[in-house]
């Protein structure tokens, strides 16, 4: 986790890897916790004073993986929900994530 200083304010980045399981496999500013099948929450320790821009993308190995997508589902300042599937159905899967915006 970053905070840096613009000419308009503070901003926070941060940044880190969700495990299938929804542990944090790295990263700092947020806590992860898998709610059920392929649906993950991230939520931001440090809250954003807007709602900040996300970026996930699918990790793992490639057998494992190259199937998988990850959609952003919300986001707000407090926290993000995402969800992992296979083309026909949710499936837990491993990625990492990228947060930045305005505190």
């Amino acid at each position: 986790m970053a905070i840096l200083q613009g000419e308009r304010g503070e901003y926070q980045h941060l940044y880190g890897a969700v495990s299938p399981d929804g542990q944090i496999k790295f990263g700092e500013g947020f806590k992860s916790q898998r709610l059920r099948l392929g649906l993950y929450a991230i939520e931001f320790e440090r809250h954003f004073a807007e709602t900040p821009a996300i970026v996930c993308t699918i990790s793992g190995g490639e057998w494992q993986t190259f199937n998988k997508s990850i959609a952003i589902l919300e986001v707000t300042p407090n926290y993000a929900i995402c969800t992992t599937s296979s083309p026909d159905r949710p499936e837990d899967c491993g990625f990492t994530l990228i947060a930045f915006g305005k505190l």
